[in-house]
């Protein structure tokens, strides 16, 4: 079963439908989300009505319950703040109910999925350092992890090695970032995905070009903060 991964769209329309229109993910069974398909970005209702509609397993990310207010707006930077309050005001109470419903972590065909580590999902923690991936190891067991919430797309060995190489086995990687569909933070400003072959036990890490320009305007219409917009050029 080939599953395409996405994660951390935070509300950047552009981006998602260019990802949903690679020919290399078009080919995927399934589609999943790790959550965060809203903030920062200018269409989050859209955003919303499309993960909805393609994918077949859904976790919510501290952006999604900002917005849904299950998360204190205090909990986010100054930039994230304003865009969460704008945020707040653009989606629906069924949109609200959506992220409600939403599980912190899940199982889906053999594979833990979670926004932030799965040793404790709800603390939100950044899997940045080796001890943070040991420990999201341990709490996993024997199933692979897959994770989104950094927006770096790499993945990490059950000893704490990383690596950001685009493909590998689960057999040598046992937990693994899908990277952000929205707002990349590895210096690379395309989108990223990841796909996963369950009977091959094997990921590919995947980045699909698509109209920053645009993206960024419309979060500078929206009258969110410039920032969220100059920084989707830089990738970070």
């Amino acid at each position: 079963m080939l599953i395409r991964v996405l994660s951390d769209i935070h509300g950047n329309l552009a981006a998602l439908k260019a990802v949903l229109a690679d020919p290399a993910g078009a080919e995927a069974d399934s589609t999943v989300c790790l959550g965060d398909t809203v903030g920062y970005g200018s269409h989050p209702g859209d955003c919303i009505n499309i993960v909805r509609k393609v994918c077949d397993e859904v976790v919510a990310g501290n952006h999604d319950q900002g917005a849904a207010g299950l998360v204190g707006i205090s909990h986010f930077n100054t930039d994230g703040q304003k865009a969460m309050e704008w945020t707040r005001e653009q989606i629906t109470l069924n949109h609200i109910e959506w992220i409600n419903s939403l599980p912190l972590h899940t199982f889906y065909y053999g594979i833990s999925l979670s926004h932030a580590s799965v040793k404790s999902p709800s603390s939100w923690i950044y899997i940045l350092k080796s001890p943070e991936a040991i420990d999201a190891v341990l709490a996993a067991g024997d199933y692979p992890s897959i994770y989104g919430h950094t927006h770096i797309s790499m993945q990490w060995k059950r000893c704490g090695d990383c690596s950001d190489k685009p493909t590998g086995l689960f057999a040598d990687y046992s937990l693994i970032n899908c990277g952000s569909v929205g707002q990349p933070r590895d210096g690379d400003p395309r989108a990223a995905y990841l796909l996963l072959n369950t009977e091959e036990r094997t990921f590919r890490h995947v980045r699909v070009k698509y109209d920053v320009y645009g993206a960024a305007d419309a979060i500078k219409k929206a009258g969110l903060p410039d920032n969220l917009a100059r920084r989707l050029f830089l990738g970070k």
